[in-house]
């Protein structure tokens, strides 16, 4: 061994004796390293538990379960190829829209829509869209995040009968809950015709939405989103519910509105919106709050 110069020059030169202390230091550090290291899962390695070979014919039933549904998620990612994903999805038809309200089994659905093509994701969207009303799985805590998936990461073509249905329901979405979060991903996805029957929604529902705190984060949202002069138009909407206005500029979200109100508004408008809060609220307190975006997770925790 090459390390062996470093010993005394006696055991160098004493063949014998230098083979029984390397031999002894061979054998210590194995025991050592065999004594510190703790066994290895094969899971963690891949393809043992969690591989695909060890969740198929069980996937649906281990989507609903805490550590089952990372195990699912873990296959999902690590599968050779789009075939063996195709296995595990297809153990999910039929059970979508019990998942999408499931705690455990939304993280599923999530993983299979990032991970898998557009083209393999359309029973999602037959699933969620059959049955019940549309808006009742945008408004879930949990079917919410599925529909927002979809539409951010699906072809628009494929989610344009799944967007017209919700525009449809706009008025179940704009309640107070997580309908928010769905309206605040269509504004920044959806385009063309249903762009802009989605801001005509939501101008002629200004006076709705500027009365509760999920009302003024839509307003929020779409006062950031789209073409300047649909951004301009909203402001002088906003403007005109004077009654709405210093609610809306006292939540936690109204730096944010007030700012961009005054960058959207001419001047003659940004005077008459000054002087509308002037009398019902100290603006140096709404630039104190600094703007609000706050996590899913963390709004969610209010409710």
């Amino acid at each position: 061994m090459a390390w062996a110069i470093y010993m005394p020059t006696p055991l160098q030169e004493d063949v014998e004796t230098r083979a029984r202390v390397l031999s002894r230091i061979s054998g210590d550090c194995r025991g050592i390293a065999s004594n510190a290291l703790p066994a290895v899962t094969p899971g963690l390695l891949g393809g043992g538990s969690g591989g695909a070979s060890n969740v198929i014919g069980r996937v649906s039933s281990l989507a609903q379960e805490a550590q089952g549904c990372r195990q699912v998620q873990q296959a999902l990612t690590e599968a050779r190829d789009d075939e063996e994903r195709m296995a595990l999805v297809e153990e999910l038809h039929g059970h979508i829209r019990k998942l999408s309200r499931c705690p455990h089994g939304n993280h599923v659905i999530q993983k299979c829509i990032v991970v898998m093509p557009p083209s393999s994701l359309q029973f999602i969207i037959a699933e969620i869209m059959d049955g019940v009303k549309l808006s009742s799985v945008a408004r879930h805590k949990y079917g919410c995040r599925i529909v927002q998936s979809l539409v951010e990461h699906c072809l628009p073509e494929q989610v344009h009968d799944l967007v017209s249905h919700l525009l449809d329901e706009f008025s179940e979405l704009i309640k107070p809950g997580f309908g928010r979060f769905v309206l605040e991903k269509l504004l920044r996805h959806v385009t063309g015709q249903q762009q802009i029957r989605l801001t005509e929604l939501i101008e002629q529902s200004v006076p709705d939405l500027a009365c509760h705190q999920s009302g003024c984060a839509i307003l929020g949202a779409a006062l950031e989103c789209g073409d300047l002069a649909d951004r301009c138009r909203l402001a002088e909407f906003i403007l005109e519910a004077s009654d709405q206005i210093a609610f809306l500029v006292d939540t936690k979200y109204g730096s944010s509105i007030l700012t961009n109100l005054l960058n959207l508004l001419d001047g003659p408008r940004c005077q008459r919106l000054l002087s509308l809060l002037g009398a019902n609220l100290k603006l140096e307190e709404v630039f104190q709050r600094g703007p609000s975006d706050e996590p899913y997770d963390d709004w969610c925790s209010e409710l």
